[in-house]
């Protein structure tokens, strides 16, 4: 599998996995090329709050098996601190709304001069901190075939939000037009069962085209192999097939028509996700 390091013009970092071909994960959903021979629909895997590091350029590794071009910018390139303590979560970095936006835009752009990319058929996942980052670049009006919040975009900050230039959940979910992918988990101290009830209202009352997951006996960054005390294999491995079909199925137009939430909850879970009565 090729990974490659570009800069762009704005000095941003963005790092890019091609798939092999064929996918070493098939029999998992594999979209098929349509503009260009070799061209792979796009699927942007945004950073945690310690920007990049190795869990996430795994997570680009990843992503390129299904099939997939797998990017990741670098949306910390503004800050100027040590990156040590940004990666050791004992500093942080908050981006503006619009800034986060000027760079998934720079990156798109940047993809569209690639003939390996299908820059027609974008996906954004954002994990922990960026959660909320893909749900803010749909709501902003700009195309994307789906996108996707892991562990994050409903945070209680997420709902009234503290850091400057940052819209709150409120108001950036009932904007979005494009398919809706949210995982969370049961135990995760960051995103309350509450919330995920809160979420799932939003999207029933927008009309929306929407799957919620929900993990049982799950902590926050579940996915990450690189920290034991919160990794979760049997987690993992479910999130990294919801993401698979949903991206896959929203690529080739499988989705269906909305109004359509699925919430698919374990059966373990003892919470009613019922949407609150209006």
């Amino acid at each position: 599998m090729e990974m490659q390091e570009h800069v762009l013009a704005s000095g941003m970092r963005l790092w890019v996995a091609r798939p092999d071909e064929p996918s070493p994960r098939l029999p998992s959903p594999q979209p098929s090329p349509r503009s260009g021979e070799g061209a792979h629909p796009v699927m942007m895997m945004l950073h945690e709050r310690y920007g990049p590091v190795e869990h996430t350029f795994n997570v680009l590794r990843r992503t390129a098996e299904y099939g997939f071009v797998a990017c990741m910018p670098d949306m910390f390139h503004r800050y100027e601190g040590d990156r040590g303590p940004l990666e050791r979560s004992e500093a942080r970095c908050d981006p503006t709304d619009a800034q986060y936006n000027e760079d998934i835009d720079e990156t798109i752009a940047f993809l569209r001069t690639q003939d390996y990319a299908d820059a027609s058929r974008v996906g954004i996942v954002g994990f922990c901190q960026t959660g909320r980052v893909s749900l803010v670049y749909a709501a902003s009006g700009r195309e994307v075939a789906g996108v996707c919040a892991v562990h994050g975009g409903i945070y209680p900050r997420d709902y009234e939000p503290t850091f400057e230039g940052q819209e709150s959940a409120d108001t950036y979910i009932p904007r979005i037009a494009a398919p809706i992918l949210g995982c969370f988990g049961e135990n995760d101290n960051l995103v309350p069962l509450e919330n995920v009830r809160r979420f799932r209202g939003q999207l029933d009352a927008m009309g929306a085209r929407a799957r919620i997951h929900v993990y049982a006996d799950t902590p926050h960054a579940w996915m990450n192999s690189t920290r034991p005390e919160t990794y979760v294999h049997d987690a993992s491995e479910r999130t990294w097939e919801a993401l698979a079909s949903f991206f896959s199925d929203a690529f080739e137009g499988r989705l269906g028509p909305a109004p359509n939430v699925e919430l698919i909850a374990d059966a373990g879970i003892e919470f009613d996700f019922s949407p609150p009565a209006p």
